[in-house]
């Protein structure tokens, strides 16, 4: 198979290929591309929306990776290699995102038990250590 050297990126090359029908990968391709950038856009302001856009693109991805079948053509195998690099990337990005909100969780937990302490602060007293002596 001889391969065209265009300066296009890899799906529009292999868009105009297909000529209208979108493959699997492809699919897939642009899918992933649409999680990492939501992923690279995720900030305090907006996380609760980005976590709920990229679960839902997650889902979506899912079902579409069982309907990829092999026997792919030299631009789905260059489009597959740029989705196993963006997949590295994109763990990388929801373990950190992960890591952040375990950080909000514990932090609010610190502030509320800081804040129960002051408002009441002979409710937790600890009795260890204490003992009767019984001398007779």
């Amino acid at each position: 198979m001889e391969r065209s050297h265009s300066t296009e990126p890899p799906e529009t090359a292999c868009r105009s290929k297909w000529t209208g029908v979108m493959s699997s990968v492809l699919l897939c391709y642009t899918i992933t591309k649409q999680l990492k950038e939501a992923l690279e856009q995720v900030n305090d302001e907006n996380r609760e929306t980005t976590i709920e856009e990229v679960e839902a693109l997650l889902e979506k991805r899912q079902s579409v990776l069982g309907t990829i079948k092999p026997s792919y053509t030299q631009d789905e195998q260059e489009l597959g290699k740029q989705i196993i690099a963006w997949n590295a990337q994109i763990d990388r990005q929801l373990a950190q995102l992960r890591l952040q909100i375990k950080r909000d969780m514990n932090g609010l937990t610190k502030k509320k038990t800081a804040a129960q302490k002051y408002s009441n602060p002979y409710e937790f007293l600890q009795y260890d250590g204490m003992f009767y002596d019984k001398k007779k």
